[in-house]
């Protein structure tokens, strides 16, 4: 039993840094936001540490460089997709109709992967699309702009954790040249 115990240990990966910091980022995003339950804006509220520890565990790289390279388009895509959701509300405020809200929605997939292609940042399309959508799709009223801009800023809090994180705790790998 004990040889079969350790064959089954060596075959197991080990909890490396990388996991370790992106614990320790998630764990920092969490308390953050965590006072601001207190002022009835966190947690249950509106502002609070999802999205903001989502970014952390995308934005944990192997290297100091990759994080910075992967938060920066992290923040691209997530502006791009915000503005462009912004935009796309405005328009649906002003026109009310759900018809060419659905197709408005798809135009702004398109001008936001273009926008991330011209900026030379194909990794940013993506979470530039899910915020658009996000932004577009599941929210409705005036709520919908300060949601907006909120869930923005918790990216951006998240990113700079992972980043930050990432520089204080030992392990991270130099970046192969």
């Amino acid at each position: 039993m004990p040889e079969k115990l350790g064959a089954l240990r060596e075959r197991l990966p080990k909890v490396g840094m990388r996991n370790i910091k992106t614990a320790v980022a998630v764990v920092v995003c969490y308390f953050l936001f965590y006072p601001l339950r207190w002022v009835g804006i966190g947690m249950e509220g509106t502002l609070g540490p999802f999205y903001a520890c989502i970014a952390a565990v995308i934005c944990m790289q192997s290297s100091i460089e990759q994080s910075v390279r992967q938060g920066v388009s992290r923040v691209i895509g997530t502006l791009l997709g915000g503005v462009m959701g912004l935009l796309v509300l405005l328009l649906d405020d002003w026109l009310k109709q759900p018809v060419v809200t659905g197709l408005l929605l798809g135009v702004g997939v398109i001008v936001t992967i273009w926008l991330c292609n011209v900026l030379r940042r194909p990794a940013a399309c993506a979470i530039g699309c899910v915020v658009l959508c996000v932004v577009i799709i599941n929210h409705s009223g005036a709520d919908r702009y300060w949601y907006t801009i909120l869930r923005i800023g918790e990216t951006l809090v998240g990113v700079a954790v992972a980043v930050v994180v990432n520089q204080l705790l030992p392990g991270g790998r130099a970046e192969k040249q």
